[in-house]
């Protein structure tokens, strides 16, 4: 080490030439929120100096915006359908180069042998992608997930496999009633001095208080301008969401000035593989920020610095000396167009594509390629019982994962409940699909206005059962068996017509394609969405993922039965007079 820094250092004071030198760039300062020009000198990665180098070789900006390179504070990379490897490919150009990653969707499958699988297939990558270990597995005892993670194993993973902190800690009563597993799996990550974060749903201040004080030190879950303020004002980071189904950015910059500013951080959470190539990543955050109204410079301040000092990720976040070499050249600094993304000094992709030679993926493990074992499904399975014509409905709203608690009449025939297309009351069935248990769990939704057919899924948070949403029991059926044969998968299904289907044979929850492959496949399925009646602009199978989970209010459904978040219990569907 001492070897290096001396070349770092006779490369600052110009002894010796920099390896690297980039010029003619105007460099956005993420400390006092101003641009300069100067040159940028670059040895072993690192920046070295800012003033006037010459170097052995020498990039020339051309008058671009040298920018911090963009760090993704709390992704489920299996939200875009691909493993590390592809997903590097589809994050990078868009300049992110650092992201905060959870395995959580994948650990729920299987544990703690699918957290290693993550972990190295995450190696050796232009993207660093810090493994959060899952603090949930499963989430809540009130459904039935693929395995668990325990707190040995959380050990093992920060000493032998070199996870980075613990990842959000969902389950809130076992928090704020202290009890002794969660304060363990906490404790685990005090010990080691590991970040942890938060996942604060629905919280009040005594709740915000309580995570406080278990040392979580972020939260993504605010939805509203009020949330935000709460957790800033308790000295957390607000990480400020916009992904596929959860778009919160709008409702939380209200609240953004110049003096809480540097506590604010950008994430994508769950994002869907179309939605990133269409709209892109933190980029796409950035840019919906200064469309805003927020400041160019402030915005990428949030999208580096702010995000690498939450993270306690040094020497990542900024043009300056000692930090590491990541950096953007960006034409356009409305539009955050970038044309260049550069790791640790070599440049990794160019307009939009990615000009370093990806390794290719790590084989995994077999058991994660078989991991759809469900009881054969059977019509009776399928019917719900309603004792009159007063039902508790999940409401859903696009463009939340929060969903409502509804109370309405619905069509009721030989004491059963029938969907009905006029009312948009449809059935919705999660099924397990882990340990062949044969728990369904069948309830109604409103809100997914399909006019035929069944859509279904082997992506339900965060236990990743089958979920089908439909309006007739023949097209449910044939959907869980299109998915169940494929191992894994998202389909489209009218009858017994299969319409379109993708198949995610990787823990039900990935693809093994390349990932225009899979934008394909996800082409198809929006014809198929619209040939079934889906007339709206957003994306009903990352909403029908999120019905399942029974940590996020107001009301979900588990293979069990009908979930009430608020009150933490099963209730029934009937609701009384």
């Amino acid at each position: 080490m001492s070897q290096v820094l001396k070349k770092r250092i006779a490369a600052a004071t110009k002894r010796e030439k920099a390896e690297v030198v980039v010029k003619n760039a105007k460099i956005i300062d993420v400390f006092t929120l101003t641009t300069h020009e100067a040159d940028v000198a670059i040895t072993d990665g690192m920046i070295v100096g800012i003033g006037e180098y010459e170097g052995c070789r020498e990039i020339n900006a051309n008058g671009s915006y040298m920018a911090p390179a963009f760090v993704d504070g709390h992704v489920h990379i299996e939200s875009a359908m691909v493993p590390p490897e592809e997903f590097t490919k589809i994050v990078v150009p868009r300049g992110v180069t650092t992201v905060m990653a959870d395995p959580h969707e994948i650990a729920n499958v299987g544990g703690f042998e699918a957290v290693k699988y993550m972990i190295e297939a995450a190696k050796d990558l232009p993207l660093d992608i810090k493994i959060m270990v899952p603090s949930c597995v499963p989430a809540t005892n009130f459904e039935h997930n693929g395995a668990d993670l325990t707190t040995a194993e959380i050990e093992k993973l920060f000493d032998e496999h070199d996870a980075y902190g613990l990842a959000e800690v969902m389950d809130y009563p076992a928090v704020l009633s202290g009890e002794e597993t969660m304060i363990n799996k906490l404790k685990a990550a005090w010990n080691r001095k590991k970040t942890i974060d938060g996942h604060a749903a629905g919280l009040d201040n005594t709740g915000l208080n309580a995570y406080r004080v278990a040392g979580i030190s972020n939260d993504h879950e605010a939805v509203t301008a009020k949330e935000g303020l709460d957790r800033l004002r308790l000295g957390m980071y607000l990480l400020m969401r916009e992904g596929t189904a959860a778009k919160d950015i709008e409702a939380l910059l209200p609240i953004l000035t110049a003096q809480n500013a540097r506590r604010c951080v950008f994430a994508t959470d769950d994002k869907h593989l179309d939605d990133l190539l269409n709209e892109g990543s933190i980029d796409a955050s950035v840019r919906k920020a200064i469309k805003l109204g927020v400041d160019p410079l402030q915005a990428i301040q949030m999208a580096s610095i702010n995000a690498a000092e939450c993270f306690k990720l040094e020497g990542k976040g900024a043009i300056a000396p000692g930090y590491e070499a990541n950096f953007l050249l960006i034409r356009d600094l409305e539009e955050v167009d970038i044309t260049a993304v550069y790791v640790k000094g070599e440049c990794v992709a160019e307009n939009g594509k990615m000009t370093y030679t990806v390794r290719e993926p790590i084989t995994p493990p077999a058991y994660l390629l078989e991991s759809v074992r469900l009881e054969p499904l059977t019509p009776a399975k399928l019917n719900l019982p309603v004792n009159g014509n007063r039902a508790h409905v999940i409401g859903v709203t696009p463009g939340s994962i929060v969903t409502s608690h509804l109370i309405e009449e619905v069509k009721v025939e030989s004491g059963l409940f029938k969907p009905s297309v006029a009312s948009n009351q449809l059935k919705l069935v999660v099924a397990e699909r882990h340990h062949k248990l044969g728990h369904v769990g069948v309830g109604i939704v409103k809100g997914i206005p399909i006019q035929a057919g069944a859509i279904v899924a082997t992506v339900a948070h965060d236990s990743h059962n089958i979920v089908a949403c439909g309006t007739d029991d023949e097209s449910i059926l044939a959907a869980v068996e299109q998915v169940a044969k494929g191992q894994g998968g998202i389909a489209v299904v009218r009858g017994k017509e299969v319409l379109a289907n993708l198949p995610l044979p990787l823990a039900g929850l990935m693809s093994l394609e390349p990932f225009d492959h899979i934008n394909d496949s996800l082409k198809k399925l929006e014809e198929a969405l619209k040939a079934i009646g889906f007339k709206e602009n957003w994306n009903p199978f990352l909403t029908l993922s999120f019905l399942a989970l029974p940590v996020i209010p107001s009301l979900k459904l588990t293979d069990t039965g009908l979930f009430d978040v608020k009150n933490f219990t099963h209730i029934d569907v009937s609701a009384s007079e």
